[in-house]
């Protein structure tokens, strides 16, 4: 029986194959066991199960030819696959050094040096993903668990407001900003600013 993540991503591939046609076809078939075993190799560390879940239905996005239409994730992100996946928190830990947790998987990317990351932790708060800036470190929106990512990201593509998504809990002095999705040519996009959702409160 497909769990929630699965479901989840049914109806937002629906959404997205009638609405976003030429993000819809950016999006990669399904990875096999031995690209979940690679990750897991370079990683050093198993994939949490909701991770699995969600790259069993899909590898993340082709950029192959060019950036159009790989935009996917909120608030502006495009999902990596398996080996970029690997390839961007490998590098990240370098860099970032005692700054960047072992148990951090960067698995989104906004091309412009920033990423989606999922805490792996096994302790609370196992599980949440938020954004890192490639000079502030962790900023802005964060999400309880990728169930809670993708129940919001659906709603924002059905124009519901749910209301999910939170400061992350660091001394960050912004509120998190509004979110649409908007489609322009076949192509999904976010907007930041605008619109009338209104952010849940700070849980961290």
């Amino acid at each position: 029986m497909p769990g929630s993540i699965t479901l989840l991503w049914t109806q937002i591939a629906e959404w997205l194959r009638k609405h976003a046609p030429l993000t819809f076809e950016k999006i990669n078939s399904p990875a096999d066991e031995r690209v979940l075993a690679e990750l897991a190799s370079e990683l050093g560390t198993e994939p949490p199960p909701d991770l699995v879940e969600l790259l069993l239905n899909f590898n993340g996005s082709d950029d192959a030819r060019g950036v159009t239409g790989i935009n996917l994730l909120p608030p502006g992100y495009y999902m990596m696959d398996c080996s970029q996946m690997a390839r961007d928190s490998v590098q990240r830990a370098s860099i970032w050094g005692n700054s960047w947790r072992p148990t951090w998987i960067a698995f989104g990317n906004d091309l412009c040096g920033g990423c989606l990351v999922l805490d792996t932790h096994p302790q609370p708060p196992y599980g949440r993903i938020f954004e890192f800036d490639k000079v502030e470190g962790p900023f802005g929106l964060a999400w309880d668990s990728l169930n809670d990512l993708l129940m919001e990201m659906l709603a924002l593509l059905e124009g519901r407001a749910v209301g999910l998504a939170h400061q992350i809990p660091y001394d960050y002095p912004r509120a998190p900003d509004p979110l649409k999705a908007v489609v322009q040519d076949g192509e999904l996009a976010w907007e930041r600013g605008i619109g009338d959702w209104i952010p849940g409160s700070n849980r961290g």
